[in-house]
């Protein structure tokens, strides 16, 4: 059954990145708000993909007010393996399982362990097998995707397929549409081409795309693929000939015929794949085509495919099937519409009311979700110790009232009450026993996110090319306004690490002996070494002001989501407390010192302390 809840989708494809949130209304979706960033890269620059990427998505996220939601992502359907395969009737979901299984190992070019795959039927086909729609990527293409999501703090609740995800918004739109349609979504790397017909799917990819067409204009005009692109979304329009470009200025005529050329390639790649549905799938032929996608904005290209396919060729608005939000910019929303599919389909499909139903899961959700499972195991365990103790306790105190009763009107053996109260005494201890232990796992299982928070956000906040971390040490009870930083082979043991027994051989840190007055330690800071990258100039004044500068812009206590607490007056009265910057000419260990970088240490306090597993360790 459908469940409509707000649906932050996110599609990351190969020359944009396109995020919405959908808000239920009534039987449906209402679009709230979308952002949608370009992504123009030089084949040559594709290495710097994931930078790009992780920017553009930042901004979304800070524009649509999402941060910490979580998000339903679509994946582009050129990083995926979609397979058409046949299975002997099944008697039961198990077997099928473990048949899709044998069957992603014959047809996937890659080891099982490297892949992620799920899967959906299809029905029966007339002979009787029944097919599936097999969906597979390789893990570190979705590892990856997932961590350009976490890195700016959403969190993936499932990974669609684009072409799954824009069947869903098909479907939505045309629900009881009977005719078979070809849908085909000219996106900047791919086409993708989606056969829908009534009780049967089929889709193919071709590379002839928005990239192909800009290739084509660098190549034949002589410009780069930027300066391509750029006059392509300018002035692009598709030549339809017979003198269509004749009233055109020449270079404007010239470009028209590049983009007809390249068009043409699509055309025959389509006419090429109705062939091959028909005669290989006993398909029927289309009766007309629907397209959407970002190159699909091109002047003219429904006037084109019309005329190259012979075909009526129409627009697919994938937003006819819910309403918009007044905040919504209309204009905006008439030029990006037929990009929205694969978002639209997202929310769809996570309402559990779409066709498709697919959801590739990545390493780290696959584990979070394994770990969830757990929880209501152990939850029961504790559950069921608690009741044993209590009940355990329960009995124990029925036998002591009944001896009570029974000693105000008869003598009972002194032995007899003592046996009874210590079976007391013991069905009490393991009760509170049982009652600690349980606390323990509770209070593990709130902190587990506390380290992964902290190291992310020092990550982010301290990225820069001229400076990089290379030492990360918890301390425990460290108060930087009592206690000077001192940075040596010797020093004071008012500096504690987590772990360590011995002094350590660039650290004046030592082992945490307990005492009366600390039973329960905790951490409270973090000592951060690292190097700077040294010009000419610098002196270690210099680097102490850009240490100071780093954490009082970075994490000054003001700022509501820095998990550390620097008040910058006292850093300023104490920078000694604080940082210690050591040049090769100066440092006791000037052998580990470059001599175009200085070494730091420097203490981040925490704004919340972190408890200390395993602290009574440390006294034996």
């Amino acid at each position: 059954m459908a469940e409509y809840k707000t649906t932050v989708a996110l599609e990351i494809g190969a020359q944009s990145v396109t995020m919405a949130v959908f808000t239920p209304s009534g039987k449906g979706f209402v679009l709230s708000r979308y952002g949608r960033k370009d992504i123009v890269l030089d084949p040559v620059e594709e290495g710097m993909r994931i930078d790009y990427v992780n920017h553009a998505v930042g901004e979304l996220v800070k524009e649509l007010k999402v941060r910490g939601r979580d998000v339903r992502d679509v994946v582009s359907g050129q990083k995926v393996f979609m397979r058409f395969i046949k299975l002997p009737a099944l008697d039961t979901v198990d077997n099928m399982a473990e048949q899709v299984g044998y069957e992603v190992q014959q047809h996937i070019p890659f080891p099982l362990e490297d892949i992620t795959y799920d899967y959906q039927p299809l029905g029966n086909a007339e002979s009787g097998e029944q097919e599936i729609l097999l969906v597979a990527i390789k893990k570190d293409e979705l590892d990856a995707l997932n961590g350009q999501v976490e890195a700016n703090t959403l969190r993936t609740r499932s990974v669609d397929c684009s072409i799954t995800s824009l069947y869903n918004a098909y479907r939505a739109v045309y629900p009881e549409g009977e005719e078979t349609v070809m849908l085909l979504d000219i996106g900047a790397k791919t086409t993708d081409i989606l056969f829908i017909e009534r009780g049967r799917f089929f889709t193919r990819s071709v590379t002839a795309a928005g990239s192909f067409i800009t290739n084509s204009i660098a190549r034949e005009l002589n410009l780069s693929f930027r300066e391509a692109e750029q006059l392509k979304i300018e002035q692009g329009i598709v030549s339809l000939g017979n003198g269509h470009t004749d009233t055109m200025p020449e270079d404007q005529a010239n470009l028209a015929s590049v983009i007809r050329n390249a068009m043409s390639r699509l055309s025959s790649e389509v006419q090429r794949t109705i062939n091959h549905y028909r005669a290989q799938y006993n398909g029927s032929p289309p009766t007309k085509v629907c397209i959407c996608g970002g190159s699909a904005r091109l002047a003219c290209t429904v006037e084109f495919l019309q005329s190259a396919l012979d075909l009526p060729v129409e627009i697919f608005d994938p937003l006819q099937s819910m309403r918009v939000g007044a905040k919504v910019d209309s204009d905006m929303l008439q030029m990006d519409a037929l990009c929205l599919g694969p978002v639209v389909g997202a929310a769809i499909t996570g309402a559990q009311a779409g066709v498709f139903q697919i959801d590739l899961v990545p390493t780290s959700v696959g584990k979070e979700r394994a770990e969830k499972k757990l929880i209501p195991k152990v939850m029961i365990a504790g559950a069921v110790a608690l009741a044993g103790a209590a009940f355990c306790a329960w009995a124990v105190n029925m036998k002591a009232n009944r001896a009570e009763q029974q000693l105000a009107h008869a003598l009972v053996p002194i032995g007899q009450v003592d046996s009874l109260h210590s079976v007391m005494e013991r069905n009490f201890a393991k009760y509170e026993r049982g009652l600690k232990a349980i606390k323990q796992y509770a209070s593990l299982f709130a902190a587990r996110d506390a380290y992964p928070d902290l190291l992310i956000q020092l990550a982010q906040r301290t990225s820069s090319p001229t400076f990089w971390i290379t030492d990360l040490d918890p301390l425990v009870a460290y108060d930087a306004v009592d206690t000077t930083l001192n940075v040596g082979p010797e020093g004071t043991d008012r500096h504690v690490l987590l772990d360590t027994r011995e002094t350590r051989s660039d650290t004046m840190v030592r082992t945490f002996e307990m005492t009366e007055s600390n039973k329960e330690p905790q951490v409270t800071a973090l000592l951060v070494g690292g190097y700077f990258y040294k010009k000419s100039k610098d002196d270690q004044g210099t680097q102490l002001r850009r240490l100071n500068e780093l954490v009082t812009s970075k994490f000054a206590e003001k700022s509501e989501d820095s998990l550390f607490q620097f008040d910058s007056k006292s850093v300023q009265a104490n920078g000694g407390h604080y940082f210690v910057v050591q040049t090769a000419e100066k440092s006791m260990t000037r052998n580990i010192i470059p001599d175009y970088a200085d070494k730091f240490f420097m203490v981040m306090p925490l704004k919340k302390p972190l408890p200390l597993p395993g602290a009574e360790l440390l006294n034996k």
